[in-house]
C-alpha cells in the first residue's frame, strides 16, 4: 500500500504540473563607472538560449535557463568602441565566453509579494563562471491559457561575486553592481 501511495503522489505531482518552453525573451543589463553616472555606463542585451518555467496550478515552481554570453551586445557603443567593448566583455578580464560560454539561472522558489507592480518574489541560484550565488528579485508574473508572462522589476548582482574582474587598476573605477532586467513569454 505504501507504494502504491508513493506512486500515485509522484504520478499526479507529473499530472498536474505543466512544462512551458521560453518562446520570447529580452535580457538587459546596465553597469557603471564608479562615478555612477550616465554617461559613464554601458547598457545591452544578452540572448537566452534556452529556457523553461515549471507551472503548478497556474503558479510558476521551477524554471531552468541557459544565457549565451557569445551573444553579449553593447548597445549604447556603435562601430569599433562597439565591437571592442564586446569583445572585452567576453574576454578573460570579464566573462571569459570561450571557456564559461554560458550563464545558468535556476528558480528554486516563488512567492508572492506585496508589491502592486510585482506581484512574485522570485528566488533562484544564478551560476557565472562555475561560481554559484542565490539571488532574489521582483517580477510581474501573469499565466493564462496563452502561457506565461514574466516582467522583473531591475535587480543587481555584484560582479566580483564572480569572479568578474578586471585589473588592479581599472576595477578601481568599475562599480560592482550589475543592473538586470529580464523579460519572457513561455507557452
Amino acid at each position: 500500500m505504501k507504494n502504491f501511495l508513493l506512486i500515485f503522489l509522484l504520478f499526479s505531482s507529473f499530472v498536474f504540473a505543466q512544462n512551458k518552453k521560453v518562446t520570447t525573451s529580452t535580457i538587459g543589463w546596465k553597469a557603471y563607472k564608479a562615478l555612477n553616472a550616465e554617461s559613464l555606463s554601458h547598457y545591452g542585451t544578452v540572448k537566452l538560449k534556452a529556457g523553461n518555467v515549471v507551472l503548478k496550478n497556474g503558479n510558476i515552481t521551477s524554471g531552468n535557463f541557459i544565457i549565451d554570453m557569445k551573444s553579449i551586445s553593447a548597445d549604447d557603443e556603435t562601430g569599433k568602441r562597439k565591437m571592442y567593448l564586446e569583445n572585452h566583455l567576453k574576454d578573460e578580464d570579464f566573462f571569459d565566453a570561450d571557456k564559461y560560454p554560458t550563464v545558468f539561472f535556476k528558480i528554486i522558489a516563488v512567492k508572492p509579494n506585496t508589491d502592486k507592480n510585482y506581484n512574485s518574489l522570485v528566488t533562484g541560484n544564478l551560476t557565472i563562471k562555475k561560481i554559484t550565488k542565490k539571488i532574489s528579485f521582483p517580477a510581474n508574473i501573469t499565466s493564462d491559457n496563452n502561457g506565461v508572462k514574466f516582467q522583473s522589476k531591475m535587480f543587481t548582482f555584484n560582479r566580483k561575486d564572480f569572479g568578474l574582474n578586471y585589473n588592479v587598476f581599472e576595477d578601481m573605477i568599475i562599480k560592482n553592481d550589475v543592473e538586470i532586467t529580464v523579460n519572457f513569454t513561455a507557452k
